[in-house]
Protein backbone atom coordinates (compact mmCIF):
# COMPACT_ATOMS: atom_id res chain seq x y z
CA UNK A 1 0.00 0.00 0.00
CA UNK A 2 2.88 2.39 1.06
CA UNK A 3 4.62 1.56 -2.36
CA UNK A 4 1.35 2.11 -4.23
CA UNK A 5 1.09 5.68 -2.64
CA UNK A 6 4.45 6.66 -3.04
CA UNK A 7 3.87 5.61 -7.13
CA UNK A 8 0.64 7.53 -7.34
CA UNK A 9 1.85 10.44 -5.95
CA UNK A 10 5.08 10.55 -8.32
CA UNK A 11 2.49 10.28 -10.84
CA UNK A 12 0.20 13.42 -9.82
CA UNK A 13 3.58 14.99 -9.63
CA UNK A 14 4.27 14.93 -13.10
CA UNK A 15 0.77 15.91 -13.98
CA UNK A 16 0.62 18.76 -16.77
CA UNK A 17 -0.43 22.09 -15.81
CA UNK A 18 0.84 21.93 -12.03
CA UNK A 19 2.46 25.01 -11.18
CA UNK A 20 6.38 24.82 -9.84
CA UNK A 21 5.26 26.15 -6.65
CA UNK A 22 2.61 23.32 -6.32
CA UNK A 23 5.23 20.43 -7.39
CA UNK A 24 7.87 21.96 -4.76
CA UNK A 25 4.83 21.09 -2.12
CA UNK A 26 3.93 18.32 -3.54
CA UNK A 27 7.18 16.86 -3.57
CA UNK A 28 7.68 18.44 0.37
CA UNK A 29 4.17 16.08 1.24
CA UNK A 30 5.88 13.04 -0.10
CA UNK A 31 8.75 13.39 1.87
CA UNK A 32 7.05 14.46 5.12
CA UNK A 33 4.10 12.22 5.34
CA UNK A 34 4.19 9.83 2.36
CA UNK A 35 1.28 7.70 3.46
CA UNK A 36 -1.30 11.08 2.31
CA UNK A 37 1.21 12.44 -0.21
CA UNK A 38 -1.05 10.96 -3.01
CA UNK A 39 -4.78 12.42 -0.89
CA UNK A 40 -3.45 15.95 -0.78
CA UNK A 41 -3.65 18.70 -3.23
CA UNK A 42 -1.55 21.97 -3.40
CA UNK A 43 -3.02 24.46 -5.21
CA UNK A 44 -1.18 27.87 -5.79
CA UNK A 45 -3.35 31.01 -5.71
CA UNK A 46 -2.62 34.53 -7.48
CA UNK A 47 -2.58 36.61 -4.55
CA UNK A 48 0.10 38.36 -3.19
CA UNK A 49 0.09 37.85 0.57
CA UNK A 50 0.84 35.42 2.27
CA UNK A 51 -1.44 32.67 3.19
CA UNK A 52 -2.67 29.41 2.92
CA UNK A 53 -6.26 27.75 3.12
CA UNK A 54 -6.81 23.83 4.29
CA UNK A 55 -9.72 22.31 3.56
CA UNK A 56 -11.05 18.74 3.14
CA UNK A 57 -12.94 18.18 -0.39
CA UNK A 58 -14.20 14.69 -0.13
CA UNK A 59 -11.45 12.25 0.00
CA UNK A 60 -8.66 15.13 -0.22
CA UNK A 61 -6.64 17.72 1.67
CA UNK A 62 -6.78 21.05 -0.40
CA UNK A 63 -4.08 23.33 0.74
CA UNK A 64 -3.84 26.62 -1.23
CA UNK A 65 -0.93 29.56 -0.58
CA UNK A 66 0.05 32.12 -2.47
CA UNK A 67 3.44 29.94 -3.17
CA UNK A 68 5.51 26.55 -2.13
CA UNK A 69 6.44 28.68 1.22
CA UNK A 70 2.60 29.59 2.19
CA UNK A 71 1.52 25.81 1.48
CA UNK A 72 4.34 24.00 3.40
CA UNK A 73 3.11 26.38 6.47
CA UNK A 74 -0.92 24.64 5.80
CA UNK A 75 0.43 21.47 5.73
CA UNK A 76 2.31 22.10 9.09
CA UNK A 77 -0.41 23.27 10.45
CA UNK A 78 -2.37 20.33 9.39
CA UNK A 79 -0.03 17.75 10.41
CA UNK A 80 -0.35 19.69 14.01
CA UNK A 81 -3.48 20.71 14.59
CA UNK A 82 -5.45 17.54 12.83
CA UNK A 83 -2.66 14.58 13.15
CA UNK A 84 -1.39 15.81 16.58
CA UNK A 85 2.26 15.23 15.20
CA UNK A 86 5.62 17.44 15.56
CA UNK A 87 7.90 17.49 12.46
CA UNK A 88 11.73 17.41 14.11
CA UNK A 89 14.49 18.86 12.02
CA UNK A 90 16.92 15.31 12.70
CA UNK A 91 16.53 13.07 9.47
CA UNK A 92 16.22 10.08 11.75
CA UNK A 93 13.32 10.98 13.60
CA UNK A 94 9.98 9.14 12.85
CA UNK A 95 7.04 10.99 11.81
CA UNK A 96 3.86 9.12 13.01
CA UNK A 97 0.55 10.07 11.68
CA UNK A 98 -3.11 8.41 12.13
CA UNK A 99 -3.50 5.83 10.00
CA UNK A 100 -6.49 7.64 8.62
CA UNK A 101 -6.03 10.85 7.27
CA UNK A 102 -8.38 13.38 9.61
CA UNK A 103 -10.73 15.71 7.84
CA UNK A 104 -10.65 19.12 8.61
CA UNK A 105 -14.11 19.95 9.17
CA UNK A 106 -14.17 23.20 7.89
CA UNK A 107 -11.71 25.45 5.93
CA UNK A 108 -8.98 27.36 7.88
CA UNK A 109 -6.52 29.63 6.91
CA UNK A 110 -3.49 31.52 8.17
CA UNK A 111 -1.03 34.61 7.14
CA UNK A 112 2.09 36.14 7.53
CA UNK A 113 2.70 38.73 10.42
CA UNK A 114 6.42 39.62 8.33
CA UNK A 115 7.67 39.86 4.92
CA UNK A 116 11.33 38.16 5.26
CA UNK A 117 11.95 35.45 8.43
CA UNK A 118 15.73 34.60 8.65
CA UNK A 119 16.84 31.80 10.17
CA UNK A 120 20.39 29.82 11.39
CA UNK A 121 23.87 32.13 12.30
CA UNK A 122 27.62 31.22 11.43
CA UNK A 123 28.36 29.58 14.48
CA UNK A 124 25.38 26.68 14.05
CA UNK A 125 27.79 25.35 10.82
CA UNK A 126 30.37 24.29 13.24
CA UNK A 127 28.40 23.56 16.21
CA UNK A 128 25.66 21.40 14.54
CA UNK A 129 26.41 20.65 10.67
CA UNK A 130 29.78 20.53 9.44
CA UNK A 131 29.13 16.91 9.27
CA UNK A 132 25.68 16.56 8.05
CA UNK A 133 24.92 14.67 4.80
CA UNK A 134 22.02 15.70 2.16
CA UNK A 135 19.76 13.60 4.08
CA UNK A 136 20.07 15.85 7.48
CA UNK A 137 20.05 19.27 5.21
CA UNK A 138 17.35 17.92 3.70
CA UNK A 139 15.37 17.46 6.71
CA UNK A 140 16.63 21.00 8.15
CA UNK A 141 15.23 22.28 4.34
CA UNK A 142 11.78 20.53 4.83
CA UNK A 143 11.60 21.72 8.15
CA UNK A 144 12.56 25.30 7.83
CA UNK A 145 9.75 25.41 5.31
CA UNK A 146 7.28 24.16 7.29
CA UNK A 147 7.84 27.03 9.80
CA UNK A 148 7.62 29.96 7.31
CA UNK A 149 11.71 30.30 6.59
CA UNK A 150 12.09 32.64 3.61
CA UNK A 151 15.53 34.12 4.36
CA UNK A 152 18.11 30.91 5.84
CA UNK A 153 21.74 31.53 5.95
CA UNK A 154 23.94 29.50 3.35
CA UNK A 155 27.67 29.83 3.71
CA UNK A 156 28.31 25.76 2.61
CA UNK A 157 30.87 25.32 0.03
CA UNK A 158 32.45 28.60 0.57
CA UNK A 159 35.79 27.49 0.70
CA UNK A 160 35.77 26.26 -2.81
CA UNK A 161 35.34 29.99 -4.38
CA UNK A 162 38.04 31.47 -1.66
CA UNK A 163 40.71 28.38 -3.15
CA UNK A 164 39.78 29.68 -6.77
CA UNK A 165 40.68 33.00 -5.90
CA UNK A 166 43.65 32.96 -3.81
CA UNK A 167 45.05 30.61 -6.28
CA UNK A 168 45.21 33.63 -8.65
CA UNK A 169 47.01 35.84 -6.38
CA UNK A 170 49.76 33.49 -6.24
CA UNK A 171 48.76 31.10 -3.21
CA UNK A 172 49.23 27.43 -3.66
CA UNK A 173 46.93 24.66 -2.73
CA UNK A 174 48.67 23.80 -0.20
CA UNK A 175 49.04 27.11 1.12
CA UNK A 176 45.61 27.58 0.84
CA UNK A 177 44.07 24.54 2.61
CA UNK A 178 46.47 25.61 5.43
CA UNK A 179 45.04 28.62 5.42
CA UNK A 180 41.50 27.38 6.19
CA UNK A 181 40.87 25.74 9.38
CA UNK A 182 39.57 22.30 10.05
CA UNK A 183 36.03 22.07 9.24
CA UNK A 184 34.39 22.26 12.49
CA UNK A 185 36.09 25.47 13.70
CA UNK A 186 35.35 26.90 10.27
CA UNK A 187 32.74 29.26 11.20
CA UNK A 188 35.52 31.32 13.30
CA UNK A 189 37.75 31.24 10.29
CA UNK A 190 34.55 32.97 8.01
CA UNK A 191 34.27 35.27 10.92
CA UNK A 192 37.73 36.43 10.83
CA UNK A 193 38.49 35.12 13.90
CA UNK A 194 41.07 32.40 13.48
CA UNK A 195 43.32 30.79 10.84
CA UNK A 196 44.77 27.60 10.05
CA UNK A 197 43.86 25.71 13.36
CA UNK A 198 43.38 21.92 13.13
CA UNK A 199 44.14 22.14 9.33
CA UNK A 200 44.78 21.36 6.65
CA UNK A 201 41.38 21.31 5.38
CA UNK A 202 40.95 18.14 3.08
CA UNK A 203 40.95 18.73 -0.49
CA UNK A 204 37.76 15.96 -0.34
CA UNK A 205 35.56 17.84 1.47
CA UNK A 206 36.38 21.09 0.19
CA UNK A 207 35.42 19.69 -3.33
CA UNK A 208 32.33 17.51 -1.41
CA UNK A 209 30.93 20.51 -0.01
CA UNK A 210 30.49 22.21 -3.08
CA UNK A 211 28.28 19.55 -4.19
CA UNK A 212 26.40 19.77 -0.79
CA UNK A 213 25.70 23.43 -1.49
CA UNK A 214 24.55 22.96 -4.75
CA UNK A 215 21.63 20.79 -3.32
CA UNK A 216 20.61 23.14 -0.72
CA UNK A 217 20.21 26.09 -3.09
CA UNK A 218 18.35 24.32 -5.43
CA UNK A 219 15.83 22.87 -2.87
CA UNK A 220 15.30 25.88 -0.63
CA UNK A 221 14.75 28.13 -4.20
CA UNK A 222 12.75 25.67 -5.55
CA UNK A 223 10.63 26.04 -1.62
CA UNK A 224 10.79 29.98 -2.35
CA UNK A 225 13.40 30.64 -0.17
CA UNK A 226 15.89 33.60 -0.98
CA UNK A 227 19.04 32.43 0.58
CA UNK A 228 21.87 34.38 2.31
CA UNK A 229 25.60 33.62 0.37
CA UNK A 230 28.39 35.46 1.95
CA UNK A 231 31.01 38.32 0.85
CA UNK A 232 34.30 38.88 1.07
CA UNK A 233 34.81 41.10 4.42
CA UNK A 234 38.31 41.83 4.23
CA UNK A 235 39.78 38.80 6.22
CA UNK A 236 42.93 36.90 3.67
CA UNK A 237 45.68 35.18 4.35
CA UNK A 238 48.90 36.15 6.00
CA UNK A 239 51.20 35.28 3.14
CA UNK A 240 49.44 37.88 1.06
CA UNK A 241 51.55 40.58 2.91
CA UNK A 242 54.10 39.10 2.35
CA UNK A 243 53.49 38.91 -1.92
CA UNK A 244 51.82 42.70 -1.61
CA UNK A 245 53.73 44.29 0.71
CA UNK A 246 51.97 47.60 0.19
CA UNK A 247 48.38 46.18 0.22
CA UNK A 248 47.08 47.93 3.49
CA UNK A 249 46.89 44.64 5.47
CA UNK A 250 46.94 44.78 9.30
CA UNK A 251 46.80 42.03 11.96
CA UNK A 252 43.59 41.85 13.66
CA UNK A 253 43.42 41.55 17.43
CA UNK A 254 43.53 37.86 18.96
CA UNK A 255 40.82 36.16 19.88
CA UNK A 256 38.88 33.38 22.09
CA UNK A 257 42.37 32.02 23.53
CA UNK A 258 44.28 31.22 20.35
CA UNK A 259 48.31 31.76 20.43
CA UNK A 260 49.28 34.63 17.92
CA UNK A 261 49.86 31.92 15.21
CA UNK A 262 46.25 31.87 14.58
CA UNK A 263 45.30 35.35 14.31
CA UNK A 264 43.99 36.71 11.01
CA UNK A 265 44.84 39.86 8.56
CA UNK A 266 42.53 42.08 7.23
CA UNK A 267 43.01 44.26 4.30
CA UNK A 268 41.31 47.37 4.00
CA UNK A 269 38.38 48.29 2.07
CA UNK A 270 40.22 51.47 1.51
CA UNK A 271 42.67 49.35 -0.86
CA UNK A 272 41.82 49.04 -4.81
CA UNK A 273 42.51 45.08 -3.80
CA UNK A 274 39.86 45.06 -1.88
CA UNK A 275 37.12 45.69 -4.73
CA UNK A 276 39.25 43.51 -6.25
CA UNK A 277 38.67 40.46 -4.51
CA UNK A 278 35.18 40.99 -3.71
CA UNK A 279 34.69 40.77 -8.00
CA UNK A 280 36.96 37.55 -7.97
CA UNK A 281 34.67 35.99 -5.07
CA UNK A 282 31.24 37.03 -5.94
CA UNK A 283 31.49 35.94 -9.78
CA UNK A 284 32.94 32.78 -8.73
CA UNK A 285 30.24 32.40 -6.49
CA UNK A 286 27.65 33.23 -8.61
CA UNK A 287 28.82 31.03 -11.30
CA UNK A 288 28.73 28.43 -8.80
CA UNK A 289 25.63 28.51 -6.75
CA UNK A 290 23.49 31.99 -8.54
CA UNK A 291 22.20 34.92 -6.12
CA UNK A 292 19.42 36.11 -4.84
CA UNK A 293 21.39 39.46 -4.13
CA UNK A 294 21.45 38.65 -0.16
CA UNK A 295 24.89 38.71 0.87
CA UNK A 296 26.08 38.09 4.71
CA UNK A 297 29.39 39.30 5.83
CA UNK A 298 30.78 40.86 9.08
CA UNK A 299 33.91 43.02 9.14
CA UNK A 300 34.99 43.04 12.74
CA UNK A 301 33.04 39.99 15.01
CA UNK A 302 34.46 40.09 18.41
CA UNK A 303 37.54 41.21 17.05
CA UNK A 304 38.72 45.13 17.53
CA UNK A 305 38.35 47.31 14.44
CA UNK A 306 41.41 48.86 12.97
CA UNK A 307 40.38 52.09 14.08
CA UNK A 308 37.90 53.83 16.36
CA UNK A 309 37.66 56.84 14.35
CA UNK A 310 34.43 57.62 13.34
CA UNK A 311 34.75 58.65 9.87
CA UNK A 312 37.66 56.16 9.22
CA UNK A 313 34.75 53.26 9.99
CA UNK A 314 32.37 55.12 7.52
CA UNK A 315 34.95 54.75 4.83
CA UNK A 316 35.33 50.92 5.82
CA UNK A 317 31.73 50.47 5.65
CA UNK A 318 30.85 52.73 2.53
CA UNK A 319 33.98 50.70 0.45
CA UNK A 320 33.05 47.25 1.55
CA UNK A 321 29.50 47.86 0.35
CA UNK A 322 30.22 49.47 -1.97
CA UNK A 323 32.51 46.56 -3.79
CA UNK A 324 29.70 44.32 -3.62
CA UNK A 325 27.22 46.74 -5.58
CA UNK A 326 29.57 47.38 -7.74
CA UNK A 327 29.06 43.50 -8.29
CA UNK A 328 25.48 43.03 -8.18
CA UNK A 329 23.87 46.46 -7.98
CA UNK A 330 20.51 44.82 -6.20
CA UNK A 331 22.92 43.90 -2.96
CA UNK A 332 21.78 44.02 0.05
CA UNK A 333 24.21 43.76 3.13
CA UNK A 334 22.86 41.39 6.18
CA UNK A 335 24.82 41.66 9.41
CA UNK A 336 24.55 39.79 12.57
CA UNK A 337 24.12 42.54 15.10
CA UNK A 338 26.35 40.91 17.74
CA UNK A 339 29.40 42.53 17.71
CA UNK A 340 27.65 46.01 18.57
CA UNK A 341 26.84 44.56 21.61
CA UNK A 342 29.75 42.42 22.19
CA UNK A 343 31.73 45.35 22.66
CA UNK A 344 29.90 48.32 23.90
CA UNK A 345 32.66 49.54 24.92
CA UNK A 346 33.73 50.83 21.46
CA UNK A 347 30.61 50.35 19.23
CA UNK A 348 28.97 53.54 21.01
CA UNK A 349 26.03 55.38 19.13
CA UNK A 350 27.70 57.89 17.49
CA UNK A 351 30.13 55.27 16.39
CA UNK A 352 27.51 52.59 14.83
CA UNK A 353 26.14 55.51 13.10
CA UNK A 354 28.88 56.50 11.83
CA UNK A 355 29.63 52.98 10.05
CA UNK A 356 25.88 52.41 9.02
CA UNK A 357 24.95 55.61 7.86
CA UNK A 358 27.89 55.13 5.22
CA UNK A 359 25.44 52.31 3.04
CA UNK A 360 22.72 53.61 0.92
CA UNK A 361 19.26 53.88 2.92
CA UNK A 362 17.39 50.44 2.25
CA UNK A 363 20.84 48.21 1.70
CA UNK A 364 21.70 47.20 4.96
CA UNK A 365 19.95 44.95 7.55
CA UNK A 366 20.77 44.36 10.88
CA UNK A 367 20.11 41.06 12.90
CA UNK A 368 20.13 41.99 16.98
CA UNK A 369 20.33 38.85 18.66
CA UNK A 370 21.15 40.64 22.30
CA UNK A 371 19.60 37.23 23.69
CA UNK A 372 23.09 35.33 23.08
CA UNK A 373 24.94 37.49 25.77
CA UNK A 374 21.57 35.90 28.41
CA UNK A 375 20.97 32.63 27.27
CA UNK A 376 19.84 30.48 30.01
CA UNK A 377 19.43 33.37 32.61
CA UNK A 378 16.29 36.07 33.19
CA UNK A 379 17.15 38.71 30.78
CA UNK A 380 19.16 41.53 32.28
CA UNK A 381 16.90 44.61 32.21
CA UNK A 382 19.84 46.78 31.80
CA UNK A 383 21.76 44.49 29.22
CA UNK A 384 18.03 44.58 27.45
CA UNK A 385 18.30 48.45 27.67
CA UNK A 386 21.80 48.80 26.34
CA UNK A 387 20.53 46.79 23.41
CA UNK A 388 17.35 48.61 22.63
CA UNK A 389 19.48 51.58 22.89
CA UNK A 390 21.53 50.36 20.22
CA UNK A 391 19.27 49.30 17.96
CA UNK A 392 17.04 52.79 18.39
CA UNK A 393 20.73 54.57 17.55
CA UNK A 394 21.24 52.16 14.55
CA UNK A 395 17.34 52.49 13.24
CA UNK A 396 18.43 56.55 13.63
CA UNK A 397 21.41 55.89 11.61
CA UNK A 398 19.49 53.29 8.84
CA UNK A 399 16.15 54.59 8.56
CA UNK A 400 15.28 52.51 5.48
CA UNK A 401 16.72 49.34 7.26
CA UNK A 402 15.15 48.12 9.83
CA UNK A 403 16.83 46.70 12.83
CA UNK A 404 15.39 43.33 13.24
CA UNK A 405 15.63 41.79 17.17
CA UNK A 406 15.08 37.67 17.40
CA UNK A 407 15.71 34.31 19.25
CA UNK A 408 19.47 33.83 19.37
CA UNK A 409 21.96 30.86 20.66
CA UNK A 410 25.02 29.83 18.95
CA UNK A 411 25.18 26.94 20.77
CA UNK A 412 25.48 28.05 24.23
CA UNK A 413 25.03 24.89 26.71
CA UNK A 414 23.58 28.03 28.97
CA UNK A 415 20.44 28.23 26.97
CA UNK A 416 16.91 27.68 28.25
CA UNK A 417 12.99 28.91 27.54
CA UNK A 418 13.44 31.13 30.14
CA UNK A 419 15.97 33.55 27.98
CA UNK A 420 12.67 34.06 26.01
CA UNK A 421 10.93 37.46 26.79
CA UNK A 422 7.33 37.02 27.43
CA UNK A 423 6.06 39.13 24.78
CA UNK A 424 7.09 36.16 22.03
CA UNK A 425 5.03 36.04 19.07
CA UNK A 426 4.94 33.62 15.87
CA UNK A 427 5.76 35.19 12.49
CA UNK A 428 2.84 33.78 11.15
CA UNK A 429 -0.48 33.94 12.69
CA UNK A 430 -1.81 30.26 13.63
CA UNK A 431 1.90 29.59 12.50
CA UNK A 432 2.60 25.86 12.48
CA UNK A 433 6.10 26.98 13.71
CA UNK A 434 8.23 24.96 16.21
CA UNK A 435 10.53 27.61 17.58
CA UNK A 436 9.96 30.63 20.19
CA UNK A 437 11.01 34.01 18.77
CA UNK A 438 11.21 37.25 19.88
CA UNK A 439 9.85 39.82 16.59
CA UNK A 440 9.61 43.38 16.84
CA UNK A 441 8.62 46.35 14.19
CA UNK A 442 10.38 48.89 13.41
CA UNK A 443 8.73 51.86 14.18
CA UNK A 444 11.19 55.23 12.37
CA UNK A 445 14.50 56.93 13.29
CA UNK A 446 15.26 57.33 17.24
CA UNK A 447 12.17 54.93 17.63
CA UNK A 448 12.45 52.19 19.79
CA UNK A 449 11.35 48.49 18.35
CA UNK A 450 7.04 47.72 18.82
CA UNK A 451 7.00 44.77 19.88
CA UNK A 452 4.88 42.57 17.71
CA UNK A 453 1.25 41.26 19.33
CA UNK A 454 1.53 38.12 21.20
CA UNK A 455 0.00 35.00 18.99
CA UNK A 456 -1.91 32.38 20.03
CA UNK A 457 0.99 29.96 19.71
CA UNK A 458 4.59 30.07 20.65
CA UNK A 459 7.12 30.24 17.64
CA UNK A 460 9.22 27.51 19.60
CA UNK A 461 9.11 24.77 22.18
CA UNK A 462 12.06 24.63 23.97
CA UNK A 463 15.12 26.28 23.75
CA UNK A 464 16.78 27.04 20.12
CA UNK A 465 20.19 26.43 21.71
CA UNK A 466 20.85 23.85 23.93
CA UNK A 467 18.13 22.75 26.39
CA UNK A 468 15.26 21.18 24.20
CA UNK A 469 15.15 21.30 20.57
CA UNK A 470 12.12 20.89 18.61
CA UNK A 471 13.04 16.50 18.30
CA UNK A 472 12.89 16.67 22.00
CA UNK A 473 16.56 16.20 22.63
CA UNK A 474 19.57 18.52 23.21
CA UNK A 475 20.88 20.46 20.71
CA UNK A 476 22.51 23.21 19.26
CA UNK A 477 20.88 25.98 16.56
CA UNK A 478 21.26 29.54 16.06
CA UNK A 479 19.07 32.87 15.35
CA UNK A 480 15.78 32.54 14.50
CA UNK A 481 14.64 36.07 13.51
CA UNK A 482 11.38 38.18 11.51
CA UNK A 483 12.61 40.84 9.39
CA UNK A 484 9.96 43.51 8.11
CA UNK A 485 9.02 44.61 5.26
CA UNK A 486 11.07 47.85 5.06
CA UNK A 487 13.89 45.40 4.38
CA UNK A 488 15.74 43.59 1.22
CA UNK A 489 13.80 43.52 -1.72
CA UNK A 490 12.72 39.99 -3.21
CA UNK A 491 14.77 38.08 -5.89
CA UNK A 492 12.96 39.02 -9.22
Amino acid sequence: MKTLSLLLAMVLAMAPGRTPAEKAAAGLARRIVPAYASRIRFVETPQTEEQYTLSTEGKYLVVKGNDALSMAVGLNRFLRDYCLTTVSWYAADRIEVPAEMPAVPAPVSGSSRVKDRFFLNYCTFGYTMPWWKWKDWERMIDWMALNGVNMPLAITGQEAVWQKVWRRYGLTDEEIRSYFTGPAHLPWHRMNNIDAFDGPLPQGWIDGQVKLQKQILQRERALGMRPVLPAFAGHVPGLLKERYPEAQITRLSRWGGFPDANRCHFLSSADPMYAEIQKAFLEEQTRLFGTDHLYGFDLFNEVEAPSWDPETLAEISRKAYGSVAAVDPDAVWIQMGWLFHYDRKHWQPDIMKAYLQAVPAGRVVILDYYLEHTSGRTPNPSTASRSFSAISAISAATPASPVISGRSGAGSKRASPRAVPAASAPPWKDSASTCRSMNTRWRGPGRAPETVPTGSRPLLTGASAGGTTPGGRPGKTSLTASISAASARRRP
